[in-house]
């Protein structure tokens, strides 16, 4: 198994990297659409929607991913990565998105800045009904209690029903947290900071 890191000058790459390979997982990070060649796609994300879909399409990156993504391939958007996975975000007066995601994205309700910790509880069996599951087994653990880091202003909006759904917080609860679809993932916490439970979410679902 390898992990493809997408590389477009948008993310803590670094962060991403190591956060994978704690898993014992090999990784590579991809700066170009010919060199995407890998079971799993991850799109990490910090910034803003306009230029991160602006550097998408420069390097036809947009088109690989629907491809990868089409093709059976599995995609794990982080943060920004997750947002533009949906049709559009208000960010930047309208971005339009890769429209894997039936929903959008919205400024946070009151227009706050989501930066802290917050409680996660989800069952591995309840993506049973999306195609992501783990393939490695890379852990026997079913059930992940604990706790995840964000650090955002915008928030996903799923308008798909059948997804598996865990929202931000009781707080933010029309929000996505972390959403499956199919072979698709969006979490909208950084893993990677996240500590043990980064660590642990990343062991079920690869």
């Amino acid at each position: 198994m390898k992990v493809n890191i997408l590389d477009i000058g948008s993310g803590n790459i670094r962060s991403i990297k190591n956060w994978i390979e704690k898993a014992n997982v090999p990784t590579q990070v991809v700066s170009q659409v010919s060199d995407i060649k890998s079971d799993l796609l991850i799109l990490p994300g910090v910034g803003s929607a306009g230029s991160y879909m602006q550097r998408l399409k420069a390097g036809q990156f947009d088109q690989a991913i629907l491809e990868h993504v089409d093709k059976g391939g599995r995609l794990l958007g982080i943060c920004l990565g997750f947002q533009i996975m949906t049709n559009y975000s208000e960010e930047d007066n309208h971005v339009e998105g890769l429209g894997l995601i039936d929903g959008y994205v919205e400024r946070l309700s009151g227009n706050i800045s989501h930066n802290g910790w917050e409680p996660i509880y989800m069952r591995k069996d309840a993506m049973n009904s999306q195609s992501f599951n783990s393939q490695y087994q890379l852990t026997q653990k079913k059930v992940l209690d604990g706790r995840v880091f964000y650090n955002h202003e915008y928030g996903v909006i799923n308008q798909e029903s059948g997804l598996f759904s865990v929202p931000v917080s009781t707080s933010l609860s029309q929000y996505s947290g972390l959403l499956v679809k199919d072979n698709i993932i969006g979490i909208q916490f950084h893993p990677e900071k996240s500590q043990v439970s980064g660590s642990e979410l990343i062991s079920m679902i690869l």
